[in-house]
């Protein structure tokens, strides 16, 4: 057990692994995962081809690298949008400043996307190719958004599929009229996070 941040635990697991002779595999510093995750975009089309812009929540970027890299293959006009929460923005200000630097980061509803990039993230070129609108999102939002997908269609999801919907809601003016998903990316969620997260403003 690391106590640490989530990058530092990344950091010493591929350490270990590489002194044990074992194989890392990174959530998303991994090529391959990467190429998994453009088989959601292949999903997307292939329920709604005339699709204008979809949302993704981001934290290493793996999810929205492999999605926007087939979307934009097979349809370059989808805007490609990633949503963070304001609490943790790493990769957005990695893409701000051309490269990874170190963010302050503080608890996020969003335990799917915190944490660092790992120096050297074969996501963030990818990143930097596909995205083409960021957006930020406050806890508020995050946990507005959680409990509209709770009462509208009574799933329950993380907070990291919070801050996809909380993305679309922020921006909803410009996509009015357009074909645009969100992808709700997750239900693992600890079940006092969403407790509060369904208390939040009551």
């Amino acid at each position: 057990m690391i106590d640490g941040t989530p990058l530092e635990a990344e950091l010493q697991a591929r350490k270990a692994a590489t002194a044990q002779g074992r194989t890392y595999i990174s959530p998303y510093n991994d090529i391959d995962v990467v190429a998994g995750q453009g088989t959601l975009g292949l999903e997307l089309l292939d329920q709604a081809p005339d699709l204008d812009a979809v949302f993704m929540s981001v934290g290493g970027g793996g999810l929205i690298g492999g999605t926007g890299t087939a979307l934009k293959a097979l349809c370059p006009q989808i805007d490609i949008v990633g949503v963070w929460p304001t609490n943790s923005p790493c990769l957005l200000r990695a893409l701000e400043e051309g490269k990874i630097v170190d963010v302050a980061e503080y608890p996020t509803l969003s335990e799917g996307t915190a944490g660092a990039v790992e120096p050297g993230s074969v996501t963030f070129p990818i990143c930097e190719a596909v995205i083409d609108d960021t957006v930020e999102v406050s806890e508020a939002e995050i946990a507005a958004a959680m409990q509209r997908i709770a009462h509208s269609d009574h799933w329950m999801v993380e907070g990291a599929a919070g801050v996809a919907l909380a993305g679309l809601v922020q921006r909803a003016g410009a996509y009015r009229n357009k074909k645009v998903a969100v992808v709700l990316c997750g239900r693992n969620v600890d079940p006092d996070v969403y407790l509060s997260a369904m208390n939040a403003g009551s």
